[in-house]
């Protein structure tokens, strides 16, 4: 497969692009090779009154709209679509470190200023201010219910909090370092956390207890996923739930993937790559890595085997979520934030969240209906995933 451009626009194309005699930039980048720099214009076509949208001569214009642009890039065949938000919301001082967002509305997400905040997404309404962790939060996730959330961070605790009341009925504690991740098994009976420590914990949140640990001494965890194995098992204690047919993915600082049956405690397989593994999800039977080097590796979910890897760009991936009908959305140290399609027939296709000015994409998170993107700026932009699924079809 050749290798494709990242393609780059001024963060606020979709301002300026409405007025008549603007310029907006665009880059082409192609790895290790310098970026090349061009310019989008407008002109007032008069008999109409119409802004008209020129670009260069190695761009085709496919569409355009008030919060999309489409373009397809000759040289390389790519078709690039740039997405602008439909809302930004402006609730921390200091940079997003988390944001998960409930199907209700109910969303909450976490600052540098050691903040966690729930809010509603639909008014930017401040719902709650969560205190209680010693330091940053570092991943805040909802249980399905959505009125039920996690926090972990700095401190080495998890907390579970009401997203109603802001009671934290649950703490667990039991890490040495910093909890990286989280993932929660079925409704939340029992949790998953991964910390700098090197341990993968399986909890009991109804009794605050650590059950074991399922994964151990593999130095800084910085991730983790889950998915469901044919391979089911009888678990005999009665506080852990839906673990039986439950398979884990970590991946770490080392640069090493380790995925382990959570009920039988037994590491299935383990890959090392060459860069700190930072982010991890799965689709279907496809483990997706994000890598410090910029590397999107797709492993199978069974062995590990690698299915493929994508090196478009060098800057560090940070996050990634999954979407529906084999989406993912992938966010970069630099800014760049790209939904991008597990299906080999839309290798060529690539859709551009646009709004952040080289900030660092620090988490993502869908609903269902939008994508929620954390920015090192300090805000937190919404997309409408029916504006970004209707160019992978």
């Amino acid at each position: 497969m050749p290798r494709l451009p990242v393609i780059s626009i001024q963060c606020d194309w979709n301002d300026a692009l409405r007025l008549p005699q603007s310029k907006v930039w665009i880059s082409i980048k192609y790895l290790n090779i310098n970026s090349v720099h061009d310019k989008i214009t407008t002109s007032l076509n008069k008999p109409d009154v119409k802004i008209k949208i020129h670009v260069p001569e190695n761009f085709q214009l496919i569409s355009y709209s008030n919060l999309s642009l489409v373009l397809k890039h000759v040289e390389s065949d790519l078709k690039v679509a740039f997405v602008a938000p439909t809302k930004v919301h402006d609730l921390h001082q200091k940079a997003i470190l988390s944001v998960c967002a409930a199907e209700n509305s109910l969303t909450v997400s976490s600052c540098e200023g050691d903040q966690l905040l729930v809010w509603d997404s639909r008014t930017s309404e401040k719902l709650l201010d969560l205190k209680g962790h010693g330091g940053p939060i570092y991943k805040c996730r909802f249980f399905p219910s959505g009125v039920v959330l996690i926090s972990a961070g700095a401190d080495g605790s998890c907390k579970i909090w009401s997203a109603q009341s802001g009671i934290n009925p649950v703490t667990l504690k039991g890490h040495v370092m910093s909890v990286a991740d989280v993932c929660i098994i079925d409704k939340g009976r029992n949790v998953i956390s991964v910390s700098r420590d090197g341990t993968a914990k399986l909890w009991d949140v109804g009794e605050s207890k650590c059950l074991d640990d399922v994964i151990k001494d593999r130095g800084p965890i910085n991730c983790c996923a889950l998915t469901i194995t044919q391979d089911e098992v009888n678990v005999n204690n009665e506080r852990e739930i839906g673990t039986a047919n439950k398979q884990l993915v970590i991946g770490c600082e080392s640069g090493e993937i380790v995925s382990a049956h959570i009920a039988k405690r037994e590491v299935i397989f383990h890959k090392k790559f060459g860069s700190p593994c930072n982010t991890c999800i799965i689709i279907e039977q496809t483990i997706i890595v994000g890598c410090a080097d910029g590397k999107i590796i797709h492993l199978k979910v069974e062995d590990g085997e690698i299915i493929k890897e994508i090196h478009e760009s060098a800057s560090p991936i940070l996050s990634m979520a999954v979407l529906m009908n084999g989406l993912y959305v992938v966010g970069r140290q630099d800014g760049n934030c790209a939904v991008l399609s597990v299906q080999d027939d839309f290798n060529s296709v690539r859709v551009q969240l646009t709004g952040s000015d080289c900030d660092g994409i620090r988490d993502l998170s869908f609903n269902g209906k939008w994508i929620f993107v954390g920015c090192r700026d300090t805000k937190v932009r919404k997309y409408d995933f029916n504006q970004i699924s209707v160019h992978f079809k």
